[in-house]
């Protein structure tokens, strides 16, 4: 287990702040199932700055300790009974945040927005591979996936989400080192941690053995576990007013099916205060001069708060809103049940 402290010198800021890595070996201890032994194994002085992160770093069979202090990553390597850096980063600002998927790194900066790294074994390097140019104060930062899909999420002080992918062959990626921006979001509260968490089927949600059932379903459909919507991975966060929320991502048709729905919904229902669904969700653009100079707004995120209200609808209401798109009732409450059963974490 590994902890990383922070030290600040009490005659203010003539010494800059420092921090340290305090590496324990943990116990279960022989007389008591519950209870755990904690030793102090090793320590190490990090004058870069206070340790603000720590991350496990596993590539090759080989398993390593990411740092972030201050405005550095370093790449710590366990040996010889000491930490021995082997690589490093450095960012323009605070390293807020560390999300590591293999060897790829999404990094979240304090000021300058995130950034995606790659770690190659073969020189023992952290080299940038796309980063959002645009300034942005980052609360949390995560990924959500569907099949190949790849997308990154940044949460900043506006209480927005906004949705970055790698697209290093398109025009806006500028030759590849910027993340194109492909939706946006007002979430209305404020979270620091963004969890990843495998999307679950309806077919198994209920499930007392998970494993069984899928196996079973697997002799069913030789193509079970094969498609797109069976491997998503979505993010869960609980905001600081008390909530709890998550994101999901869908394929294409349910897409455009339920933003039809969220169209007509935001008309049909009467919102609170008669204030406006469409405009509660829009992205907040910064205040600060100089700053997110392109402010397009690209939407692209199915409100869920909105969309899920269909189920508590009368059947006449919920008839007249799914021929107006085109779409029947059982369709969309199916449709509502997978997104459902993709939120449920526990």
């Amino acid at each position: 287990m590994a902890v990383g402290t922070a030290i600040i010198d009490d005659d203010g800021e003539d010494v800059s702040s420092r921090g340290r890595i305090l590496l324990f070996d943990v116990k279960a201890t022989k007389n008591d199932s519950f209870g755990a032994e904690i030793n102090l194994v090793y320590d190490k002085d990090i004058s870069m700055g206070p340790v603000t992160i720590l991350h496990t770093l596993d590539s090759q069979s080989c398993s390593r300790l990411l740092v972030g202090a201050g405005n550095e990553i370093t790449v710590e390597q366990w040996g010889g009974g000491k930490l021995t850096q082997v690589g490093f980063f450095h960012c323009q600002m605070q390293v807020q945040e560390i999300t590591v998927l293999k060897n790829f790194l999404l990094l979240s900066d304090a000021l300058e927005g995130i950034s995606f790294l790659v770690w190659r074994e073969s020189d023992k390097s952290l080299t940038l591979l796309a980063k959002d140019y645009d300034p942005t104060i980052v609360y949390a930062s995560g990924m959500i996936s569907r099949a190949a899909s790849l997308s990154f999420i940044c949460h900043d002080d506006r209480q927005n989400l906004q949705f970055f992918s790698y697209a290093p062959g398109e025009l806006a990626a500028r030759g590849g080192n910027k993340l194109v921006c492909r939706a946006d979001i007002h979430l209305g509260s404020e979270t620091t941690s963004l969890q990843n968490h495998l999307c679950r089927s309806s077919l198994i949600i209920n499930s007392a053995n998970e494993v069984s059932t899928i196996a079973a379903l697997k002799l069913q459909d030789s193509f079970y576990g094969k498609g797109d919507d069976d491997v998503r991975f979505a993010v869960h966060y609980g905001t600081s007013d008390g909530g709890y929320g998550t994101i999901s991502p869908i394929n294409e048709n349910i897409y455009w099916r339920l933003t039809a729905l969220q169209s007509v919904m935001s008309n049909a229902l009467e919102s609170d205060c008669a204030l406006s669904h469409r405009s509660w969700r829009l992205y907040r653009r910064t205040t600060k001069r100089g700053s997110c100079k392109n402010n397009d707004r690209k939407k692209g995120v199915v409100d869920g708060d909105l969309v899920l209200k269909y189920s508590n609808m009368s059947i006449s209401e919920q008839e007249d809103l799914a021929s107006s798109i085109g779409s029947t009732v059982d369709l969309i409450l199916d449709n509502l049940l997978e997104i459902s059963c993709a939120a449920s974490v526990l």
